[in-house]
């Protein structure tokens, strides 16, 4: 990371840019799944890290031929599966209900990963130049692959409708932390949908399952309790100035890692529709981090459902169905009312 774009503060320009659309690397290719259509293609990355291994990846627009389309998906996943594949059962979900979805392999994870490296190292770092670019290459791939599905006929259909809303991002789990970003961050996205997500990167990492790994990082950098004390009081103070700004990338922020807390992007979308659905039994998404976005985003719909940090296998059908049916009840460029309530920043 290059660290004067933290000494010198510019404006949003310097952080998360996007080049625009990007050609393919060779043809589409397509494949049938059941009643659906996978139209996959290799892209460049708008934000190249450097590494040959990760910067092109693969994306995916899955659609169903007969059935009319409806608003486009773009889906984001998680740490767990080691294939990108194995994500397609969520998206291919609700394209089988009529909303064309592309899923794509985000940066280090998936079939981009080092097998050197556990799931998700870059973006659990606690080094600026590892993670801060890790979350903007994750972003500016999202946008990629936004524009290549509104090129595809099965989407640019739907996006020429008036009377069709605009694509949704949907993340589950780290997807869902990516997803808050991306759709404070590109306008095109009309509404969000956080599947067993939430805000708050304190209360995420030491009330949850990667409390061990990140703690092991801060003692070998001999960072205490004192400065994550004062880290947490300069962020309340910061979260105040975005929530006042135009854009949240117009405060100059100063740690590297309030630019890629969900937190500071969701006062962004408290008039964008939204979706939030968590699982009761969550052991890695703490309580009060899908609360802490819920409340930063004015209190938009959300639903808690009997489950684990999961929602493929038996909750997948209970959760395509809300998602879509959700998706179903948006007009186009809607606004939702959001109530008057923020996220209280915890000091620990």
């Amino acid at each position: 990371m290059d660290r004067e774009r933290f000494v010198t503060p510019s404006g949003r320009e310097s952080f998360y840019p996007y080049s625009g659309p990007q050609n393919p690397i060779g043809r589409p290719g397509e494949r049938r799944r059941g009643l659906l259509r996978v139209r996959e293609v290799q892209l460049p990355s708008p934000l190249p890290s450097g590494s040959p291994g990760n910067d092109a990846f693969t994306a995916r627009l899955l659609f169903r031929p007969d059935v009319e389309a409806r608003q486009p998906v773009v889906f984001l996943h998680g740490f767990g599966f080691s294939l990108l594949r194995s994500w397609e059962s969520i998206p291919a979900a609700f394209a089988a209900r009529g909303h064309p979805s592309v899923i794509l392999c985000l940066p280090h994870l998936c079939e981009r990963a080092r097998v050197d490296r556990p799931p998700g190292h870059h973006y659990t770092s606690t080094n600026a130049e590892t993670a801060l670019p890790a979350y903007e290459q994750a972003v500016a791939d999202t946008r990629a692959a936004l524009d290549w599905a509104l090129e595809q006929p099965e989407c640019a259909s739907v996006a020429s409708d008036p009377d069709m809303p605009g694509p949704a991002v949907v993340g589950v789990s780290f997807g869902a932390l990516v997803a808050v970003i991306a759709a404070a961050l590109e306008p095109r996205f009309e509404s969000l949908v956080s599947l067993l997500g939430g805000a708050d990167l304190e209360i995420i990492v030491f009330r949850g399952s990667y409390r061990t790994g990140i703690e092991r990082q801060l003692r070998d950098a001999k960072i205490g309790i004192e400065q994550r004390r004062t880290a947490r009081a300069m962020y309340e103070e910061y979260l105040d100035r975005v929530r006042a700004a135009t854009r949240p990338l117009d405060v100059p922020a100063p740690f590297h890692f309030y630019l890629f807390d969900p937190l500071t992007f969701a006062p962004h979308l408290r008039e964008r529709p939204a979706l939030l659905m968590n699982a009761r039994f969550d052991p890695v998404m703490p309580r009060s981090a899908a609360e802490q976005l819920r409340l930063e985003l004015g209190c938009p719909e959300a639903s808690w459902f009997w489950g684990t940090h999961l929602v493929a296998g038996p909750w997948l059908p209970y959760v395509a169905r809300r998602v879509t049916r959700y998706l179903a009840a948006r007009r186009p460029g809607e606004r939702r009312i959001p109530l008057d309530t923020r996220a209280a920043v915890w000091v620990p």
